[in-house]
């Protein structure tokens, strides 16, 4: 077994969200060690293959195309066709934070770290019956989400000028450590080696994506009153399997809730060429 390596903040997971929530770290003045279960030159996990647009409120881009967006037209239709019942307290709070700081936590963020946006915003998820947006909301980045990762990635390496950034590819979280019922740090393997790995830290995020990459996670977790597909294909990162999930529920008595509510397209075709 490897010796121990301490930092103030441990990321599980190399796709965006663990990129970005090293990166802020960093900034804060934090020592951070990020593990990745993929190759260096696939670090940055689904956005190197994903177009790259999110729904995003009330923006300039919008307001410059005359677009009347706000918070609370955004949440009404989240609300409508995302099926929150406005009396679960989590989903709602995430929804309604997410309306009202995706202007300056997304669009305003990504612009200050040199990003743009193609001049147009798109219609995106409307329904079928015209049931969905009801304004367009789809942000896309020049570039596509592949330039927006080159992007995050470069600007993590000059946030580590000083070398408090530890970053381990190939490495697995197979489990996470702790005293007295709080988190202390993680246990990982190296893939390469079969080395086990002990790794400390006071703050532990675990950014390692949803459940879609495992169709047995999806098929339990399936609606009950919806039919399942008879086949799938997997779109997601084959990584994001719920292990993790299911590892924090049964050691530490975490919650998983709204399992179910996943996003899952209706037809696809094989890729002839598959990332994975």
């Amino acid at each position: 077994m490897g010796g121990p390596t301490s930092s103030d903040v441990l990321v599980a997971g190399g796709g965006l969200a663990g990129i970005v929530t090293a990166l802020e770290a960093l900034r804060a003045g934090k020592s951070v060690t990020l593990v990745d279960r993929d190759t260096p030159e696939r670090f940055g996990g689904l956005a190197l293959w994903a177009f790259g647009g999110m729904a995003l409120v009330d923006t300039p881009l919008q307001q410059r195309l005359k677009i009347q967006d706000s918070p609370t037209t955004a949440l009404r239709d989240w609300q409508r066709f995302g099926e929150l019942d406005p009396n679960d307290h989590w989903p709602m709070q995430w929804a309604r934070y997410y309306v009202e700081n995706s202007r300056t936590e997304v669009y305003d963020w990504l612009r200050n770290e040199g990003l743009t946006f193609m001049p147009a915003v798109n219609w995106v998820e409307r329904g079928r019956l015209g049931d969905g947006n009801s304004v367009p909301r789809y942000h896309i980045v020049w570039g596509t989400s592949r330039e927006l990762t080159r992007c995050m990635i470069e600007a993590l390496h000059r946030a580590n000028s000083d070398g408090r950034l530890t970053l381990l590819h190939r490495h697995r979280v197979t489990g996470l450590d702790h005293q007295a019922g709080k988190v202390c740090g993680a246990v990982a393997i190296n893939d390469a080696t079969g080395e086990e790995v002990r790794l400390s830290a006071p703050a532990v995020v675990l950014a390692m994506g949803g459940i879609n990459g495992g169709h047995e996670q999806c098929r339990a977790n399936w609606p009950a009153d919806r039919p399942q597909p008879a086949s799938m294909l997997n779109g997601a990162h084959p990584y994001a399997d719920g292990k993790l999930h299911h590892w924090a529920k049964d050691h530490l008595s975490a919650q998983i809730t709204h399992a179910g509510e996943m996003w899952n397209y209706a037809a696809g075709f094989p890729a002839p060429v598959p990332a994975f």
